[in-house]
């Protein structure tokens, strides 16, 4: 039996060492997988066509899982209680997706990270002084949870004070969609996912009556060419697919990349000795995290017609998953792809963010944390290591993301 045959992405062995799997699906572009019911695409130059035609691969309801594993009835009539979530950004296709996207675009300009540039630094070394003269962290709890979270309340316009609870809705908001936790699990999801809504409602009313300059109030204010706003569900859905995209996948890069640090300490050689202004090497690097550990595996499209891809037939009315995570390590598109290297040239042409016109709204503030993050680390630390007998090294359960659990490090603070 081969090893596709064999496996799943839906068995904890492969979640956690995902690579042969990734390159049995590279002989196999198109694999329909019989225990979960939808296709993987898995390869580059394939999963780069399919991400640009909408019109056979659509977004709308695509990342609705209820249909593969069906919630309990409780979560069903909490879920209820809240606001149904408008198609908005992830899951909308043209001309709507065009609309919404053209009315969030300017906040996440290039030049609009730019002038958030100098505050991520600052939250960064504070984060990092919290855990410096100890010699050592937790870099889940530690480093990669507070950074993330600290930057998506100032861009909000939220206190740091609620950072607990924007973990805790950004968790109920993603483990659903990984499809593997319990009912009960399910169930405070649903609650908690009804409490964000009820709290963004409030403070997106309150930004429309009283503007501070900050996201929520351009959520709140922003209008279509038309001159028409956001509705509130419309509002509450971007929210939402922001709080999602701004911690997890963020978090659990941040993670990822100490971690391969930590094992390739030729590539940390290098990145320490770069001191360019710009954060040069520490770019490259990110990429190179986000190549190897894509944070978000893969997503799902719906197919809207039947339609030949390399050679198979995918019916209309087929789920098919776009593996962002095994197309990083397709060897026609990345020379040796399973090294990190933090020279590579062609790294940035990864598709952990996505490609076309879904390519993740966020990508420009996330790739600027991350660079800022490791940048200032190794400038602040040396002679990084693993707590000895700690680390397991095992990632929540998810079929669509990748994170860590937890990872203890030593080090030795510089001055």
């Amino acid at each position: 039996m081969s090893l596709l045959t064999e496996k799943s992405l839906a068995d904890q062995d492969i979640q956690e060492c995902p690579v042969d799997y990734y390159h049995a699906l590279h002989d196999q572009p198109v694999y329909y997988d019989a225990r979960l019911g939808f296709f993987i695409c898995s390869t580059y130059q394939l999963m780069r066509q399919i991400l640009r035609d909408t019109d056979t691969f659509s977004n709308v309801g695509s990342q609705t899982f209820d249909d593969l594993k069906a919630p309990p009835p409780e979560a069903i009539a909490i879920r209820r209680q809240g606001m149904p979530m408008a198609n908005t950004l992830v899951t909308n296709d043209p001309p709507s997706h065009t609309r919404i996207r053209t009315m969030m675009d300017a906040p996440f300009r290039p030049r609009s990270i730019e002038k958030f540039g100098g505050a991520i630094r600052n939250i960064v070394n504070k984060t990092i002084d919290g855990f410096i003269d100890a010699g050592r962290c937790e870099v889940v709890h530690d480093f990669a949870i507070p950074i993330p979270i600290k930057v998506f309340a100032d861009l909000l316009g939220l206190l740091r004070e609620i950072a607990p609870k924007i973990k805790a809705w950004s968790d109920a908001s993603v483990e659903p969609l990984g499809m593997m936790i319990t009912d009960a699990r399910q169930v405070e999801c649903a609650k908690l996912c009804v409490e964000f809504q009820r709290y963004f409602a409030a403070q997106l009313h309150e930004r429309e009556l009283n503007s501070r300059g900050d996201l929520l109030s351009h959520i709140a204010s922003t209008k279509d060419v038309a001159g028409k706003p956001l509705t509130l569900s419309e509002q509450l859905s971007v929210c939402s697919q922001f709080l999602v995209a701004r911690n997890e996948t963020t978090t659990n890069g941040l993670a990822a990349g100490v971690q391969l640090l930590i094992e390739n300490p030729d590539q940390l050689a290098v990145l320490v000795e770069d001191n360019d202004d710009d954060c040069r090497r520490a770019r490259t690097f990110a990429n190179e995290v986000l190549r190897l550990e894509a944070p978000v595996q893969g997503l799902f499209r719906i197919v809207m017609k039947d339609v030949e891809l390399s050679g198979f037939n995918v019916p209309k009315g087929s789920r098919i998953m776009v593996r962002f995570a095994a197309a990083n390590r397709d060897p026609d598109q990345f020379d040796d792809p399973d090294r990190l290297d933090v020279c590579r040239h062609s790294t940035a042409t990864h598709l952990a963010f996505g490609a076309g016109i879904h390519h993740c709204i966020g990508a420009n503030l996330a790739r600027e944390e991350m660079t800022q993050a490791f940048h200032l680390l190794v400038r602040r630390a040396r002679n990084f290591a693993f707590v000895p007998d700690t680390n397991d090294f095992t990632h929540h359960p998810s079929i669509l993301l990748r994170g860590l659990k937890s990872l203890r490090i030593t080090f030795d603070r510089i001055g």
